[in-house]
């Protein structure tokens, strides 16, 4: 019953994000993945239950469907931390599931008798067929969440070059479904039981329906969902190229990566950023980002990144905390500043919450703010 349960709710889930208003690339993604859940496990209950007299061929349908999933986390994933549009090459993900298709294909030409006996029979004549599925099942299982997990690791890492304040940014979602993944594929290799592994789908299929839902409302009709850093900034995640109005004389028109600035250029723009984040103080602005800052010094923010990181040895992120951080000591060394909360002073400085002044405060002054005020007795 619970793969019954598993299979409706699949199905279910499937409609819901299909009939879901504003739809992402990542929706498409996800409803196709949820539809090939459901078909997987329908195959699998009706095995389970010995009700393939009449379609014995639904039993082989499933044996290549494994190799379906890590396309689809992987592809999941990258959507959900690019804007990129879809290209076909992605499609290229797909092609070892229709090789392993024709790896069977002779099965599904055999009469319905003889397809009946072959389940029947477990197989028996399909040994190497089903060896060289299982391997190709193993490979892409590795591979692929080994890829999604690369490819979330890395766009979490560069958060920190882009936003100065990452609260709001979570990404939980994709991680517990990589996470669910890994458990689900150790089952495979490990335990080999069918049984258990289609357990262990069946729970993921509820875990997705309880965590979509509740906790980052994946399903939800209507506004785009607050966890992508890049709706919260408006900005493209991936850097773009400068345009040549945009261009120091002595930068080449290359990407960011490959990029080079003269001493002088680079002493330049770090000049001009030091004088505007003393005078204009930008680092209160809660939502500060990387491009912001950039249009405020009318540079490319591929440039104000390389300069952040080359001349403070810091990233966007850490510079403009560390900025927080000192204007919040200043401003509460001053005495019209003692009637005050640390918490209200720290908002004043562009923090916006208690847990993310708690942490930066602590990583660049080495104290706690309770201890810091224990050392000021004027705040006390």
């Amino acid at each position: 019953m619970l793969y019954l349960a598993a299979v409706i709710l699949a199905f279910f889930l499937a409609f819901v994000l299909a009939t879901k208003r504003g739809k992402t690339r990542a929706d498409y993604l996800l409803v196709a993945w949820l539809a090939v859940i459901g078909v997987h496990l329908l195959c699998f209950y009706i095995f389970s239950t010995r009700q393939y007299d009449d379609y014995p061929w639904l039993v082989v349908v499933a044996f290549p469907l494994p190799l379906v999933h890590g396309p689809f986390l992987f592809l999941y994933t990258t959507s959900q931390v690019s804007r990129r549009g879809f290209r076909f090459t992605q499609l290229l993900h797909f092609v070892p599931v229709l090789l392993s298709y024709l790896l069977f294909g002779e099965f599904f030409l055999l009469p319905a008798d003889m397809q009946l006996e072959a389940v029947r029979q477990e197989g028996r004549g399909y040994e190497t067929h089903m060896m060289v599925n299982s391997i190709a099942v193993y490979l892409s299982g590795v591979t692929y969440i080994a890829l999604a997990l690369a490819r979330l690791m890395r766009y979490k890492r560069s958060i920190v070059q882009r936003f100065s304040n990452t609260e709001r940014i979570n990404f939980n979602w994709l991680l517990y479904l990589i996470i669910w993944m890994v458990v689900i594929w150790l089952i495979v290799m490990f335990v080999g039981d069918s049984g258990s592994v289609f357990g262990a789908v069946s729970v993921f299929v509820i875990w997705i329906a309880y965590f979509g839902i509740k906790q980052v409302q994946v399903f939800s009709q209507g506004g785009k969902r607050t966890n992508d850093p890049d709706e919260i900034a408006g900005i493209p995640p991936e850097p773009v190229q400068p345009t040549q109005s945009q261009l120091p004389e002595t930068i080449t028109n290359s990407k960011y990566a490959k990029s080079t600035l003269s001493a002088a250029d680079a002493d330049s723009i770090h000049e001009r950023l030091t004088r505007v984040m003393r005078e204009e103080q930008p680092y209160k602005d809660p939502e500060l980002t990387l491009d912001q800052l950039a249009k405020q010094l009318g540079i490319h923010p591929n440039y104000l990144s390389q300069v952040i990181n080359t001349k403070e040895q810091k990233s966007f992120y850490d510079l403009i905390n560390e900025s927080r951080v000192n204007e919040f000591i200043r401003l509460s060394s001053q005495p019209q500043s003692q009637q005050f909360t640390l918490v209200s002073l720290a908002y004043d400085c562009g923090f916006n919450s208690k847990a993310s002044f708690n942490r930066n405060f602590k990583k660049h002054t080495g104290v706690t703010p309770s201890e810091y005020r224990r050392q000021q007795p004027a705040l006390a």
